[in-house]
């Protein structure tokens, strides 16, 4: 596999969570740059805003990517959060599915979750010293106790080989999280759930109508309200209009 993701690959049966695992593994020094964590199964799998993942075992990818860039600022870091969100689009796109972003890292198919991601950095100054990239991926489950969800194989009719859809993913990782900034950010912008359609969202103020027009360099969601332009972030806002 060409580039630096999956150049070393931990396959477990069980673990609380593939990034706290990572974590472990830089603290010991014991992963090279691009190593990849792979789990059967997470007791404690991790979501955005203090969720947890729930994923049946040996169904689907639930794997932490331990990445050291070599001279990534502080304010460059959402670019990983961009890269890896299209990487999960465009493996998708291989399989014939049309997915889209719902801000900020979640992948969605039909207005069905697939995918989630989640990143955590740890600084050096104004440097990223490490990047734990956690993803996970709906691939052969067929039932959900939500009913928002989806899977590869719910889409294509068709149970995938696990190994050949992370490799697929790692590639694209390989390709993506090294793409320029403004791509990136136009590439991400371009996929965003609900963009320049009235929806319904919820702030500090109360309920109301607006547009999704795009992201901030930081990677706040831009939206019209009222005829002007917010800038949200991720714990300053509800989605009021659900996939």
């Amino acid at each position: 596999m060409k580039g630096i993701f999956g150049v070393q690959i931990f396959n477990l049966d069980e673990v609380d969570s593939t990034n706290n695992f990572a974590a472990k593994l830089i603290s010991d020094q014991l992963c090279q740059n691009g190593a990849v964590i792979m789990s059967d199964y997470q007791t404690l799998g991790k979501g955005q805003r203090g969720n947890h993942w729930i994923s049946n075992k040996r169904e689907n990818i639930m794997m932490s990517v331990v990445y050291q860039p070599d001279n990534m600022s502080v304010s460059e870091q959402i670019t990983l959060t961009w890269g890896t969100s299209l990487a999960i689009v465009e493996l998708l796109t291989e399989f014939g599915i049309s997915a889209q972003v719902k801000w900020p890292n979640d992948i969605y198919v039909n207005r069905k979750k697939i995918a989630g991601v989640l990143i955590e950095n740890q600084l050096m100054g104004q440097r990223v010293s490490f990047s734990i990239i956690g993803i996970g991926l709906n691939v052969n489950q067929l039932e959900f106790s939500l009913t928002n969800a989806t899977s590869i194989a719910l889409e294509k009719n068709k149970i995938q080989i696990i190994e050949e859809v992370r490799n697929t993913l790692l590639a694209k990782m390989n390709d993506l999280l090294f793409k320029d900034f403004i791509f990136l950010k136009q590439k991400y912008e371009s996929l965003l759930f609900l963009k320049d359609y009235e929806s319904e969202f919820e702030d500090e103020q109360g309920v109301f109508k607006g547009k999704i027009k795009g992201v901030t360099d930081e990677g706040l969601l831009i939206i019209l309200k009222e005829n002007i332009l917010k800038n949200y972030g991720i714990k300053q806002l509800t989605f009021r209009t659900e996939p």
